[in-house]
């Protein structure tokens, strides 16, 4: 790898410390394939250098991308991009996680922790304009991509309309691609928000992490063609994984 010193830079004006620069620095590198996966990073005291900080600034950096998959550590020979890519940034799309992961060359899988048959929570039957004394079939799984714990995702979907789903094996096949071809039903339109949390004491034990770490929680209304709502989703992704991407359009001229 050339090394093109004007690639490693941080702003010490900025409040924002220095081994999260470096960090964010190295990550846009790669991102950019500035940084190819298998390329070995110069050596902490090279970017410390490079970057005009401590080593321990540049370790600090180091580690945390090495716990995001970015990059490896090979013990007495360096440090590496990763041959395996992370995760790829979830954007709001009516794509399934399996189909969307797939896309990416990655390899999804689903551990199933719960499935049952519950009256409708109240934010379910309204999300899903049930009665309150409507029944929904509740699916929790774990979501792993390449066999990394990755979310933990719980959906519910109208028992009247899906009789027989909790039956389905969600484990080995994607929930969406059971709905299309055993119901006949597809997903056309998609409303996502997201707010940040903390993992709670179960959802840490379920990751394997600790508890109070940031997560990022994501609510999905999918819709058919017609509107009728099919699903109401409730997710917890890991905030050291998980990074979304929007892109917004106008159709008229943006006036500042």
């Amino acid at each position: 790898m050339t090394i093109d010193k004007r690639h490693f830079y941080v702003d010490a004006s900025r409040p924002t410390p220095l081994y999260y620069q470096i960090q964010e620095n190295l990550a846009e590198l790669i991102e950019l394939k500035l940084l190819q996966p298998g390329d070995m990073l110069p050596s902490e005291r090279e970017l410390s250098k490079l970057y005009d900080v401590s080593r321990l600034t540049v370790r600090q950096a180091i580690e945390n991308l090495v716990s995001k998959g970015l990059i490896s550590k090979q013990q007495g020979v360096g440090t590496f991009v990763s041959e395996k890519a992370p995760p790829p940034p979830f954007e709001p799309t009516v794509t399934g996680f399996t189909q969307r992961m797939r896309e990416a060359g990655l390899r999804p899988s689903s551990r199933l922790l719960e499935k049952s048959i519950i009256t409708a929570p109240p934010l379910v039957y309204h999300r899903l304009d049930l009665r309150a004394t409507d029944e929904v079939v509740r699916i929790k799984r774990m979501r792993l991509v390449d066999d990394e714990p990755l979310m933990i995702e719980t959906s519910y979907l109208p028992v009247t309309r899906f009789p027989d789903l909790i039956d389905q094996d969600l484990e080995q096949h994607s929930l969406y691609s059971v709905l299309e071809t055993r119901y006949n039903v597809l997903i056309h339109e998609a409303e996502q928000s997201l707010e940040p949390t903390l993992l709670t004491a179960h959802e840490a034990e379920l990751f394997n992490l600790d508890a109070g770490l940031p997560a990022m929680l994501v609510y999905i209304a999918a819709y058919a063609a017609d509107r009728t709502p099919i699903e109401f989703s409730k997710s917890v992704v890991r905030g050291d994984k998980c990074r979304y991407y929007f892109r917004v359009h106008t159709h008229r001229p943006i006036v500042s």
